[in-house]
This record gives structure tokens, C-alpha cells and sequence, in this order.
């Protein structure tokens, strides 16, 4: 049969005509080191749409489990995964609405078994591409608030209860990819974004005063955007 009328090849481009309107990164992955099983979170396509799945393997490669996270009509992308030094898992993805909604559901270590969905952030704003980490046995997110002529970074705890405030730590009017970054390292937590063409904004928290730093700016003109990460990592720890 020739390549022009392949059943597979017609199937791809249903699912990138049915995808257009949506990015879909790539799958992100983290070793967990209570089971040092690896734990990798995907947007997969379930035929209609995108759901988030996620899978656990062996380090030499074996499959163990694979479920899906979502069975929502709507897409759901970009999930991202932090793990806790106890083992405890949290995902954390955003549904394309109206107003789009982070998401997230956590996987307890002791009875292995993942929570209802909760929402992130604010409902009336539509967030969207979160960034997740662990600091401790604290989960961070950060992630992007589209407003009607800027986007917002948002950063928050996620925790159950009781309802955590999130926190604006700079706004832009920069139109690319932000290209959120949550960092934790040495007892410091900070976040990293483009923020413009020539320059990539950041700001630190401070566990002492349990307040954001204003946001700084560092420039990546005539370098790249992660030379300029590397130099406000050194910063911030004091290198």
C-alpha cells in the first residue's frame, strides 16, 4: 500500500489536526527513591482528546504500571511530576477550558493509591503550564495566569488543606514561551521565566519571612537563556 494512504499515517494526521490547537510537551520523568522505580507523566491521545497517563518502569526498562489520570472530554496537558524524599507523588496538569484550570491528584506512599482531583489556584483565572517540585515533604507549583493583555506567574503550596494562597511574583507582557522554571537547591527556592527577548526574570522565596523576593532580571542578550539561568543559579547560592 503506498505511504500517501498508510492507515498509520492517516491516523497521525487526525491526531495532529485534532491537536492543533494545543502544545504538547514532551514527557517528563522523575526516579522515585522509596520504590527507585522511574515515574513518567505523559499527555497521551485517547482518540478524542489528550488525557494524562502515568507509567512506572524499572531502571533496566520494565514496565510495571501504566494508568490514566484523567478521563475528562477535555484536553489535558502538560503534567508534570514531583516526588517527595518519602515517596509521595503529586501530578499536576492543566485542563483546556474556557478558562483553563490546573489540576492535580497525589499518590500517597503508604497506600499507594492516587486522591480525587483538586484545583489549583484561582478558578476565575485561567492558569495553565505548571511547573512542580519538592522541597522537603512541601510541593511547589508555579505556573502561568493569562490575563487579558499580560501573563502572571502564580506560585503556590499545593496542599489539600487548608486552601493555599497563591502568590503573583511578577507579571509580563513578554508574548513567547515563558518557559516557567522552579528551582530548589541548598535550602533555596526561586523561579526563573523569559521575560522578555533579551531578558530572563527570577525572584527567590524566603523561608524566614515566607514572602517572594520582587523580581530581578538578568540578561541573556548576545548569550542564551540557560547561560543566564546558570548565572543566577550561581547567585542565589552564593557561588
Amino acid at each position: 500500500m503506498p505511504d500517501a494512504i498508510r492507515p498509520s499515517l492517516v491516523i497521525a494526521a487526525i491526531v495532529l489536526a485534532s491537536a492543533a490547537s494545543v502544545t504538547v510537551d514532551p514527557p517528563e520523568l522523575r526516579i522515585n527513591p522509596t520504590s527507585e522505580l522511574i515515574e513518567t507523566v505523559d499527555a497521551t491521545w485517547s482518540g478524542s482528546n489528550f488525557n494524562v497517563r502515568h507509567t512506572q518502569t524499572t531502571t533496566s526498562g520494565e514496565k510495571e504500571t501504566s494508568i490514566l489520570l484523567t478521563t475528562n472530554s477535555a484536553n489535558d496537558l502538560d503534567p508534570r511530576i514531583g516526588i517527595a524524599p518519602d515517596g509521595d507523588v503529586v501530578v499536576v496538569w492543566w485542563r483546556d477550558l474556557s478558562v483553563d484550570k490546573l489540576i492535580y491528584r497525589k499518590r500517597d506512599v503508604t497506600t499507594g493509591l492516587w486522591g480525587a482531583e483538586r484545583v489549583v489556584g484561582v478558578t476565575t483565572e485561567s492558569s495553565s503550564r505548571p511547573r512542580v517540585i519538592y522541597v522537603g515533604d512541601i510541593a511547589w507549583v508555579a505556573y502561568t495566569i493569562q490575563n487579558p493583555k499580560s501573563r502572571s506567574i502564580g506560585v503556590q503550596i499545593i496542599d489539600d488543606t487548608p486552601e493555599p494562597i497563591r502568590s503573583i511574583i511578577a507579571t509580563t507582557s513578554y508574548t513567547g514561551d515563558l518557559d516557567i522554571q522552579l528551582e530548589a537547591e541548598a535550602g533555596h527556592l526561586w523561579v526563573t521565566w523569559i521575560d522578555s527577548s533579551t531578558l530572563v526574570g527570577y525572584a527567590e522565596y524566603s523561608f524566614e519571612s515566607h514572602l517572594w523576593s520582587l523580581p530581578y532580571r538578568e540578561s541573556y542578550a548576545g548569550g542564551t537563556v540557560a547561560a543566564a539561568r546558570e548565572r543566577i543559579r550561581n547567585r542565589i547560592l552564593g557561588f
